[in-house]
């Protein structure tokens, strides 16, 4: 029975030590510590408060027109990010437009081998067979006849060789080689 007298002396004596802890008034003490702690900081601070004053005022029209120049900075970029649903617009038209682009084209070129719309090799050498037996009555042209008559042009076979797949379909405007 001798142990819960002991434990009971050792909880008194905590108990006892804790009320006169508790007791005393530690702000007073726990301010006054600080106060004397702060005393060389505070010195220390009034020469320092003194030379960034002075500095403040010697670099003013410095400090003015870098903060001038920050806030054009600043509004630039406030400017394109405001622009950032506009790149993610062209972002997405540019991907579906590439999409759209290669199934047109495949689709377009598998359309026009179904429906033979290619022009054949050999065709095109009858063709060329074609435009040199009606060239036979033309007088061949010296480089007399061609420095006088620069300004006429002259048909030539190759220009009007038929165009091959869609472009044979398509109607196209008349180029005017004169530059008069």
């Amino acid at each position: 029975m001798d142990e819960p007298s002991t434990l009971s002396a050792v909880l008194d004596t905590v108990a006892l030590v804790a009320r006169a802890l508790w007791g005393i008034n530690w702000s007073w003490y726990l301010s006054w510590l600080v106060h004397i702690v702060a005393l060389p900081l505070r010195l220390l601070w009034i020469p320092l408060s003194y030379m960034a004053s002075f500095l403040l005022v010697l670099f003013a029209p410095a400090l003015c027109l870098l903060s001038y120049f920050l806030s054009w900075m600043n509004a630039l970029v406030a400017f394109f990010v405001g622009l950032e649903p506009l790149y993610t617009f062209f972002g997405a038209a540019a991907g579906v437009g590439i999409v759209a682009g290669t199934t047109l084209g495949v689709t377009s070129s598998i359309i026009t081998s179904y429906l033979g719309m290619q022009d054949e090799p050999q065709e095109d050498e009858r063709q060329a067979l074609k435009m040199e037996k009606y060239d036979f009555g033309t007088p061949k042209a010296s480089p007399a006849i061609i420095e006088t008559d620069w300004y006429l042009a002259d048909s030539s076979p190759s220009r009007h060789r038929r165009p091959s797949g869609l472009l044979s379909q398509t109607i196209h405007e008349e180029d005017d080689d004169s530059d008069l």
